[in-house]
């Protein structure tokens, strides 16, 4: 069976740029906090393998 949304030979005309509206739309509408005092902890942690598992 043909289950095609589309009946294209190249879907990726379609799903490349509805993938970039949808991704952008995401990004715009989250209401979640940015940064913060977590993002300033992982990049300390990841910089100088402070708290690294096995300590």
């Amino acid at each position: 069976m043909n289950f095609a949304v589309f009946s294209l030979r190249e879907p990726g005309i379609v799903s490349i740029p509805v993938g970039i509206l949808l991704g952008w739309l995401g990004s715009v509408l989250d209401t979640g906090e940015r940064g913060g005092a977590d993002y300033a902890e992982t990049e300390v942690r990841a910089l100088t393998g402070a708290s690294a598992p096995g300590d």
